[in-house]
């Protein structure tokens, strides 16, 4: 999908008094030089998981990163895993969830692009250089592509593709038609002066909750390839709590089903 038709409905974003302002970031490293990348990574007691995602970024063979690990005081080996990789700042403190964790992140972060990458997934071999290539280009904000789901079932690993034709897709959840895997999607640090930070009361559709709003002003630019690796392990809070997710993907967007064909959602379903 080219960057030309990602975009295709412009609509009222949502209320975001609950999401964090941009007002608020700051970086105490202004003389330092910015990277170019900043990966923000939250955990909490994914030690198992840990090594591979910090590795798969020293792998990238770009060292024009920084790497920030937001921790929630994890009881397992976590802080073991994170100080054989030096050039990772591992912050470990309490957190009121994953969307304060991110937004720690985001405030601290002082690079170009911001990669979001959770403690389970990871990066595969050149993703950087492939984002170096298509952010050269000054009218592209917010890129995302296709990921490898690795599953721990013993199911075969499946190549799973991207794809937002609609914002309002968004809005008809139930019908799927929206791909936007959180790991393959990347933007540049300076839209959150626009849109904000993440909702801190959501704790599982934060991050489509932030594409509503982030699509409304920014188009969504397709990379036809695996962008981040997503392991699907059975302890995912997502995987063990798909009634949550459903019921907070009903609280976000059931204020906008008045866009969508007269907004009945149970006439929709029909469909």
């Amino acid at each position: 999908m080219s960057a030309e038709n990602s975009r295709i409905d412009r609509t009222t974003s949502t209320d975001t008094r609950r999401a964090g302002s941009w007002s608020s970031l700051s970086s105490k490293s202004c003389k330092k030089k910015s990277p170019y990348f900043s990966v923000i990574t939250p955990s909490w007691n994914q030690g198992a998981f840990l090594g591979k995602c910090l590795g798969s970024v020293v792998a990238q063979d770009d060292a024009d990163y920084e790497h920030l690990v937001f921790d929630n005081c994890s009881t397992d080996e976590s802080a073991q895993v994170a100080v054989e990789f030096p050039g990772v700042r591992f912050q470990s403190e309490p957190d009121r969830g994953q969307s304060d964790a991110v937004n720690k992140g985001l405030r601290a972060a002082r690079g170009e692009v911001i990669c979001w990458l959770n403690s389970d997934d990871a990066y595969p071999a050149g993703v950087f250089e492939k984002l170096r290539k298509v952010f050269a280009n000054p009218s592209v904000d917010v890129v995302f592509g296709d990921v490898l789901q690795v599953a721990y079932d013993g199911r075969q690993d499946q190549h799973a593709t991207g794809r937002f034709e609609s914002r309002l897709d968004l809005v008809r959840w139930w019908a799927s038609a929206v791909k936007l895997h959180q790991p393959a999607v990347f933007f540049r640090r300076s839209v959150l002066a626009e849109v904000g930070l993440l909702r801190e009361d959501l704790h599982y559709v934060m991050d489509y909750e932030f594409w509503w709003r982030l699509s409304e002003k920014y188009r969504f630019h397709y990379i036809p390839e695996v962008l981040a690796i997503q392991h699907r392990q059975p302890d995912s809070k997502t995987i063990q709590n798909w009634h949550k997710v459903y019921k907070e993907r009903e609280s976000v967007f059931s204020p906008f089903y008045g866009l969508i064909d007269g907004g009945d959602r149970a006439a929709l379903i029909k469909e």
